[in-house]
């Protein structure tokens, strides 16, 4: 505990220094990194380095992972036999996806591929070829999140069957945490195919129960927002302007929440109102600037204290009576009545941790040894290496297309 004071403390003082000569996000990164190099050191009689990964090993949850296990043996088999169907079929479906984003990289589709998910000394999360660069913050929760139940439900399913955990611990590659349960692979080999299965699958699959747990909190929130008041329709926002209209001359942008001082809250008003108006007449039209938060809700957010006013002569409307805007892909916006940067955190880190565990648990799930599908995969055809090892490179060099043809062919 005096290690961990002094390194957190210490990490603190440096953070505050570097903020006078530096960016906050980059400051706090650069704290962060100190604050785990001094744990380390902090740690260094029981860490031990194997090749470019340094782990810890201790005895310490050995005994919790057994008592949690063996107090509800029923239970637990009966969510492991899911498990392993949710496995075997995310197995599939991930490599389905591999394939697609793969023949969409090689069309030039932008978006195609799949990313990396890396940490680094951003206030928001960065897109960019080959990788999401997203706050370091973030992505320390987001690993938590998946490695801990990840671990805790493969350790559990190796007690239920009597497979001996040697230790448990974690581990650093570079600054990349990761956390393990190692189980006694000499008694799990000679074990039965199902429970070999049920250990494989167990981590992957309570990744997939906490990203759904995640989508339920996001709908209960969202419902909540709502009910509460926090946030009410207001606005119509437009993804574009088509060529040639009055709102493509005028340049027009943002959400629209007045129309010749009527209030627009959502696309009825919007059209009753400009039924009111012919071809030739002249409207002032008001937009608000609007925000659009990944995350819980997919609104965009407006601002009314920064809008825009508009003297647009409208068009004739190709399909019906009125006047005529030009505005395309219209949706709903909302005001809201709460802090934004307290939504937009809370929003942000929901969003993200879903696509930790969801996105990381079916990786893992790819046949590709010696990873938990391709594990799976082994057991699945009878412990056929060389078929396991012809579909692990096959799928590894896919997912290494994945990850680098954007970067030339898109």
């Amino acid at each position: 505990m005096k290690w961990f004071a002094l390194s957190l403390a210490s990490g603190i003082i440096l953070t505050v220094l570097l903020s006078f000569v530096l960016s906050t996000d980059i400051a706090l990164f650069a704290g962060f990194i100190v604050v785990i190099a001094l744990l380390i050191y902090s740690d260094r009689k029981k860490v031990k380095r194997e090749g470019i990964v340094i782990i810890r090993r201790t005895q310490k949850g050995r005994n919790f992972i057994n008592n949690v296990a063996k107090s509800h043996v029923r239970f637990w088999r009966i969510l492991s036999v899911i498990g392993i169907v949710v496995a075997i079929i995310l197995m599939v479906v991930g490599s389905l996806v591999l394939i697609t984003q793969a023949i969409a990289v090689i069309e030039g589709a932008k978006g195609g591929g799949v990313k990396l998910l890396l940490p680094g000394p951003v206030s928001a999360p960065v897109n960019a070829p080959g990788v999401f660069v997203v706050p370091w913050w973030i992505w320390v929760i987001g690993i938590a999140v998946v490695i801990i139940p990840h671990e805790f439900m493969h350790g559990i399913m190796c007690r239920i069957d009597g497979v001996k955990i040697k230790s448990v611990g974690w581990l650093l590659l570079i600054i990349i945490p990761g956390a393990f349960v190692e189980p006694d692979e000499a008694q799990l080999k000679k074990k039965s195919r199902m429970t070999k299965l049920r250990v494989y699958a167990a981590g992957s699959f309570a990744n997939m129960i906490v990203a759904g747990i995640i989508f339920v909190i996001a709908f209960v929130v969202t419902f909540a927002i709502f009910s509460s008041g926090a946030a009410v329709p207001y606005g119509v926002n437009f993804a574009g302007t088509l060529n040639g209209t009055p709102a493509y001359s005028a340049n027009m942008t943002g959400s629209i929440i007045l129309l010749n001082g009527i209030e627009i809250r959502n696309q009825t008003s919007l059209s009753n109102a400009l039924e009111k108006y012919n071809a030739g007449d002249t409207v002032e039209v008001v937009t608000a600037d609007t925000y659009f938060i990944s995350g819980i809700l997919p609104s965009g957010i407006v601002d009314k204290n920064r809008i825009h006013q508009y003297n647009i002569i409208l068009a004739s409307h190709p399909d019906k009576a009125g006047g005529f805007l030009g505005v395309s892909g219209v949706s709903q916006s909302i005001i809201l009545n709460m802090d934004m940067n307290a939504y937009a955190t809370f929003s942000v880190l929901l969003l993200w941790v879903f696509l930790f565990s969801f996105g990381i648990g079916l990786v893992n799930l790819l046949p590709i040894k010696p990873l938990d599908g391709g594990l799976i995969l082994e057991e699945l055809v009878g412990g056929r290496k060389r078929v396991v090892q012809v579909i692990s490179v096959a799928m590894l060099l896919l997912l290494i297309f994945n990850l680098i043809g954007p970067l030339f062919l898109v």
